[in-house]
């Protein structure tokens, strides 16, 4: 499978997950159903989380929306992949963070190669591709700002499942 392809081809984020789930099974024969993406304002610092036990992924809506102010399709799926990807393994019961981090890395130089973009998002995080968006800068975090936004069709392989 050419995993690289197969994301350039993404627009949303319900194809991107798909190449993420294929990339866990070919590498790990594992995998899971009925996750939901939500996108909230979190601090620079958190890129995404997912609450051990639950089926939530949630985003960090302000640096996806730095990251959609690019306009390059490539990085902004390499970044979404590396997001999803890590947060997926959390849902697979990988709690340690820097095991997460290492299992990431690897599963993504496997599937995509050790030049692109989400490989080194994977390996040196995320400014070594979006040099202009300050992690770990906390200012930019809107306390005022509440909810999550449910990303609508972002996994529809469990839709079968109910009737």
């Amino acid at each position: 499978m050419d995993f690289a392809k197969m994301l350039d081809g993404c627009s949303d984020f319900e194809c991107i997950f798909k190449v993420v789930k294929s990339a866990v099974k070919r590498t790990t024969g594992r995998g899971r159903v009925g996750l939901i993406l939500g996108l909230s304002d979190l601090p620079n610092y958190i890129g995404a989380f997912h609450q051990l036990g639950s089926n939530f992924i949630i985003m960090n809506k302000n640096l996806l929306d730095r990251v959609l102010a690019s306009r390059n399709k490539g990085l902004i799926n390499a970044y979404v992949f590396h997001i999803l990807l890590h947060e997926y393994l959390h849902s697979l019961g990988h709690v340690n963070e820097q095991e997460t981090q290492i299992i990431t890395y690897a599963i993504t130089e496997e599937a995509l190669g050790p030049e692109h973009p989400a490989t080194k998002i994977a390996r040196y995080g995320i400014a070594a591709v979006f040099s202009n968006i300050p992690r770990l800068e906390y200012r930019s975090y809107e306390s005022g700002k509440k909810g999550i936004e449910i990303v609508k069709d972002f996994e529809t392989d469990n839709l079968n499942y109910f009737g």
